[in-house]
């Protein structure tokens, strides 16, 4: 098979170009025509045709992968024969492989945990199936530009329950540098074997090179089973030494010593890391100031202007109603080291303190569940051991200030690590993946809608939730949407088995944090822009609903259910979760929650009745001095406030003539001005980042819908036929 292909039809598909080739395969990027979708066609060689080895593992991976559907598992869409050579159609990873990427330098160790925490959790789901892989290595996995993790090439995979299932010719099966030695000597294999070559691969992730490398591959198989991984430490100095204990831990020769399953170890990895990054802070910090100098900024509690508010509750230190989360991970033991003999004791008591903080900090940034937890639950905090024996009923104590403030940093620190190696330069490959709204087609097919003259130099892209394709009348399903301003395509994610809304994006564009009713009631969400490395921040029996950012990303404010009588108190937290705090509370339903772009103010809906609008207000909280007060007072819905991207303004939905419409006024509540009063009756709106233009969702003949417009209101267009609630401009990663 050579690359004069390209350009040809082969069964609806059209060759665009040669992308790998190796000594089983070549693979080619196509165009499937009848899903207007990229592919990657993967032939066998010619000269493989007659080897019956090589055709039974090329048939064997399509009847394997069929059996797995797991979101960080290529999917196989289709197997077919060309000239008499057959080929398989997978799902196009336009980002490359581990392999590539290793090759491109030293990798951040965020990045490292999600490659190793995705991969795990495919692993977990294949065994829990009977099914071990036996070849995992960097090659075979594959990488999307959303920061997605795929496992490829079951072609040499064993079901256990068909025994040996061996599939070679000559001596064990695998690749030597990353076989267990259990498998280098042709035993029996379980899932720890795959277990042992996550290890390698981690060791080579962390270091930049292979723990056991010599000139034939035969050499290279007998070390697996005789000769001890060097030391990474000794490889690569900023390794720590309980990441140190975790490689090697995995790397044990014997599988009854390694971690019992792929999951154990992903999360042994993050706490190590965890403990690590609060580690080097805390050092950091004590070198510098004392510990007194060291307390985390303190939230105000509310004051209020004479006349404008009933007094305000005292919150509590701690939300009552976060019980602790269920222990779903035990993390792995960490250790630390201090050169200095006379600081012993010292490192002892502060042992003990980080073991109990590393516990709580760090859930998964996945793509995916673990397998026994299902798809849609992943909780975002793991508890501290003591708590779960704990009285339900007695509140924790907050850490101490400074062991919070190195919390939220690492906690901080990981996020960015993540989003950093996710986030490149790197095209983003959506055509693989876009879905088109009726009436909106991409350019190229039916072309962009006419814009009013007014609005065609609008750009960017939307997010926003509309009614899932599964969804009946009569119980609803959403997810989210992203809608791209010059392309008209649309990328949806979010549903899994319940209903995705109110997504806010990130100030940089990297995230977007959203609620769900998944687990049973509403909680709060955080994923990619593509919608993966799903992280779920709140975990509770209570309501936690409508997010959004502080202007520096540090923060995610958002209104909580604490009394169970739905009326909501607004809170903040840590953008995964860590470091939740009570920020406003006076027994009204308080809600909507957005922060001015210097950080200074939070508006909000305020209102005594928490079912009648009628109620509702509009309130500003100055954060510098703790005071509020209402910019409304009326016997009409004011709700759904918003600043202007200069803070100058404030955006929010009111009653004109009993009908919704669109209005805006300046921060001391007048200047007054009406922008839309129809058609459509209006619940929600949102500025582009330089202010030009406003989207709007208004409800028209029954159905939300999308109305673009520019920022004095003029020029409406309605720009969505298909369903479009809550939008909001993505801004663009200044990497991207």
């Amino acid at each position: 098979m050579t690359t004069d292909l390209i350009g040809k039809h082969v069964n609806g598909y059209e060759i665009v170009s040669q992308v790998g080739q190796g000594g089983m395969a070549t693979v080619y990027l196509a165009r499937q025509r009848s899903m207007n979708r990229n592919v990657a066609l993967k032939f066998l060689p010619a000269v493989l045709l007659n080897d019956d080895s090589y055709l039974q593992r090329f048939e064997r991976e399509v009847k394997i992968v069929a059996r797995l559907e797991h979101r960080n598992i290529v999917p196989v869409y289709d197997y077919g024969e060309f000239d008499q050579q057959p080929y398989i159609a997978m799902r196009y990873m336009a980002a490359g492989s581990v392999e590539e990427l290793l090759a491109k330098g030293k990798i951040p160790l965020g990045r490292v945990a999600s490659v190793i925490e995705q991969v795990a959790s495919a692993l977990d789901y294949a065994h829990q199936r009977g099914i071990l892989h036996r070849d995992l290595k960097p090659s075979n996995i594959l990488l999307d530009d959303g920061g997605g993790v795929f496992i490829t090439d079951f072609g040499i995979a064993q079901i256990l329950s068909e025994g040996s299932g061996k599939i070679t010719t000559q001596g064990a099966v695998g690749t030597p540098s990353y076989m267990s030695p259990e498998q280098a000597q042709g035993e029996p294999l379980d899932g720890r074997s795959d277990v042992y070559s996550l290890g390698v691969m981690l060791f080579e992730l962390v270091t930049g090179r292979r723990p056991f490398e010599s000139d034939t591959p035969y050499s290279i198989a007998i070390m697996h089973v005789t000769t001890p991984p060097p030391s990474p430490r000794e490889l690569e100095s900023s390794v720590s030494t309980a990441l140190e204990h975790v490689i090697m831990r995995a790397l044990r020769k014997d599988p009854a010593q390694r971690y019992a399953s792929a999951g154990a170890l992903a999360s042994a990895l993050r706490a190590a890391l965890a403990g690590s990054a609060i580690a080097e802070e805390q050092r950091d910090a004590l070198q510098r100031r004392p510990v007194g100098a060291l307390t985390a900024e303190g939230v105000s509690s509310p004051k209020t202007t004479p006349g404008s508010m009933p007094p305000a509750m005292p919150m509590p230190a701690h939300d009552p109603s976060q019980v602790a989360p269920r222990l779903q991970r035990r993390p792995g033991r960490r250790r630390m080291s201090f050169g200095i003999a006379a600081g012993g004791l010292f490192g002892c008591a502060l042992l003990i303190c980080l073991i109990l903080l590393a516990v709580l900090a760090f859930g998964f940034i996945s793509r995916d569940a673990r397998p026994d937890t299902g798809a849609t639950s992943i909780p975002a905090l793991e508890a501290v051991e003591a708590a779960s024996s704990a009285d339900p009923g007695e509140v924790a104590q907050p850490a101490a200030p400074q062991r919070e403030r190195a919390l939220a940093q690492a906690s901080l620190d990981a996020l960015k690590d993540a989003a950093d190696a996710t986030f490149t330069a790197a095209a983003l490959n959506k055509l693989a993946q876009a879905t088109t709204p009726d009436g909106i087609q991409p350019v190229g097919l039916r072309g962009k809608p006419a814009l009013n003259e007014a609005l065609q130099s609008v750009s960017g892209e939307l997010v926003y939730f509309a009614k899932s394709d599964a969804s009946d009348e009569g119980d609803p399903v959403f997810e989210l949407v992203t809608l791209d301003l010059e392309t008209w395509e649309t990328r949806r994610f979010g549903a899994d088995g319940g209903s995705s809304t109110y997504p806010q994006p990130s100030p940089d564009g990297r995230w977007i944090a959203f609620q769900s009713d998944r687990d049973g009631d509403f909680e709060i969400y955080l994923s990619n822009r593509f919608g993966g490395q799903l992280l779920q921040l709140t975990q509770n029996e209570i309501w936690d609903r409508l997010p959004a950012w502080a202007p520096n990303g540090d923060w995610i404010v958002y209104s909580s259910d604490t009394r169970r009588d739905e009326s909501l108190d607004l809170y903040r937290m840590r953008p995964i979760g860590t470091d939740r705090q009570p920020l406003y509370s006076d027994g009204w339903r308080n809600s909507h929650a957005r922060y001015s772009a210097d950080g200074n103010y939070i508006v909000f809906t305020s209102g005594p009745g928490v079912r009648d609008a009628g109620t509702w207000e509009i309130r500003l909280f100055d954060r510098r001095n703790g005071e509020s007060r209402l910019l409304t007072e009326n016997a009409i819905r004011d709700a759904s406030p918003t600043f202007s991207p200069d803070s100058r303004r404030i955006l929010y939905v009111t009653i004109i003539a009993g009908a919704r419409a669109l209005a805006s006024m300046n921060l001391q509540g007048g200047e007054r001005d009406v922008l839309y009063t129809g058609p459509g009756r209006v619940w929600s709106a949102s500025y582009n980042p330089d202010g030009q233009f406003l989207v709007l969702t208004a409800t028209l003949n029954g159905n939300d819908q999308l109305v673009l417009m520019t920022e004095d209101g003029g020029s409406a267009q309605q720009i969505t036929t298909a369903g479009g609630a809550y939008a909001s401009w993505i801004p663009k990663p200044a990497d991207a």
